[in-house]
């Protein structure tokens, strides 16, 4: 039997029952549709990235740039151990940033024109003739496109989990999330090749 006053009657009122205590919202706010298609979009543009570099860079680095196939893997591969390294560092600096605007969200800010810059130099033809420079370029520009990547996207993955406690509404963000993630790869895997036959006229090397 149940007594008014006694810890368990404090507990089914409090946690067993609709009417939870004020801080239970606080700790677990209700993420408008508005919030998390704009949260969305954040996935939607490092797809956009992403998917490119998994896709057409490795094209792009023989058909374009001229590289025998085993210098361009191997420029990927540096890229690839390098990242073994940076992606924890990002994790371990953005976890220990502590700002107004919070842990993450400074740092999807900060590298959002970096990463914009980057990702351009990575497809950018400098038509350079000696090859063993342009592997150098390939490997240095490739490097800081990936280093970008790890530091903005990282603390953006973070991000969805200390918007809300609730686990509801972090599945429902994520789930969102993910349909942003698809839509840009089939954008890419869609649209990228035609769009390259038709700014180049026919020449994959100017489109």
């Amino acid at each position: 039997m149940r007594h008014k006053g006694t810890p368990e009657h404090y507990f089914m009122a409090n946690f067993a029952n609709e009417s939870k205590p004020s801080y239970y919202y606080h700790m677990n706010p209700k993420i408008s549709m508005r919030e998390k298609v704009g949260y969305s979009l954040g996935d939607v543009a490092a797809n956009l990235v992403f998917q490119m570099m998994m896709i057409f860079q490795l094209k792009f680095y023989t058909d374009i740039f001229g590289l025998d196939g085993a210098v361009a893997g191997s420029v990927l591969l540096i890229a690839r151990v390098a990242d073994a390294f940076i992606d924890p560092l990002a994790g371990i600096l953005s976890d220990r940033t502590q700002t107004r605007w919070g842990k993450y969200r400074p740092w999807v800010l900060w590298t959002a024109l970096p990463f914009c810059v980057f990702y351009m130099l990575a497809f950018y033809n400098p038509s350079i003739e000696d090859k063993t420079m342009v592997a150098v370029y390939a490997t240095v520009s490739y490097v800081l496109l990936m280093t970008m990547y790890s530091f903005n996207n990282t603390p953006y993955s973070s991000l969805g989990g200390v918007m809300t406690g609730d686990i509801k509404e972090r599945t429902s963000i994520t789930s969102i999330r993910f349909v942003g993630s698809t839509i840009a790869q089939f954008v890419v895997q869609g649209l990228t090749l035609p769009l390259v036959s038709r700014f180049g006229n026919g020449d994959d090397r100017m489109g």
